[in-house]
């Protein structure tokens, strides 16, 4: 992977940006140091700017062979910089390094460093870095890891997975895009939703229409009952939600879709 960013980002940034990161790299790569690295990882923005980056059909379908779900992701130069720096890190001492940088990194930089983990040949070493970081209140990090990132669906444990989809319900996030959704659905999960929904209801608060997707294939008699009242006093969408749920094979809008709807802002 790491030669497959070096080519896309020669091809992208003007020639002095590269012959700068081209450097860094060369000095990373003689006389490794700690120092230097997060000297050049600080400097990114400043040296290769912060556009963002649109790829050729035959270098997306390359990335994400790579990187499942690259091209469903939105990328800056800074922030393939970076991670073409992360990955240069040698294997035995990439955490060690990493994980000071984790502590002091600001908002941008954090969104690069959860974005990038994937790449990484030891990338399963990162899986509590990557749970701490989903403690996170800013928004924007929190999607760095939880939407369209490849990273959660290979290597969380169900518990730590149903941890996130959990808390990206109570942030109100795009749960549509979550990679790989749909294939790590699971009972457990599909409970904790009952639950809250219960709640949510017991409170006379709504809940999101996407909630319904996690209960679709774990049909308890007491989801069944949940479903049904919703698919009769819920909202059009909600009872579209419930319907799917209750009638997995009658033709209706796709979860995506439902999902979409669910998180337009509204006028």
């Amino acid at each position: 992977m790491h030669h497959t960013l070096h080519h896309i980002l020669q091809k992208h940034l003007p020639a002095e940006s590269f012959q700068w990161l081209e450097s860094k790299l060369s000095t990373l790569n003689q006389d490794f140091k700690p120092r230097s690295f997060y000297l050049a990882f600080g400097a990114c923005p400043r040296f290769v700017g912060k556009d963002e980056m649109t790829f050729s059909e035959s270098a997306l379908s390359g990335l994400n062979v790579a990187y499942p779900n690259f091209s469903a992701t939105d990328w800056t130069t800074d922030q393939l910089a970076r991670i073409l720096l992360m990955t240069s890190l040698p294997t035995e001492t990439n955490n060690k390094v990493l994980d000071n940088l984790f502590a002091t990194a600001d908002y941008r930089e954090l969104i690069a460093l959860y974005k990038g983990l994937y790449f990484l040949k030891n990338a399963a070493d990162f899986v509590p870095r990557t749970r701490e970081g989903l403690r996170t209140n800013m928004v924007g990090v929190f999607d760095a890891i939880a939407l369209e990132n490849p990273y959660p669906a290979r290597y969380l444990s169900e518990d730590a997975w149903n941890h996130m989809v959990l808390k990206a319900m109570f942030m109100d996030r795009p749960m549509y895009r979550i990679y790989r959704i749909e294939e790590r659905k699971n009972a457990k999960l599909a409970d904790i939703f009952l639950d809250y929904a219960e709640e949510r209801r017991s409170a006379h608060r709504p809940v999101s229409p996407e909630l319904w997707r996690f209960i679709d294939g774990f049909l308890s008699s007491r989801a069944r009952a949940a479903l049904e009242l919703t698919a009769k006093e819920g909202t059009p969408l909600e009872k579209s939600a419930a319907h799917k749920a209750l009638h997995p094979n009658a033709e209706s809008p796709s979860w995506n879709e439902i999902g979409r709807q669910a998180t337009q802002p509204t006028n």
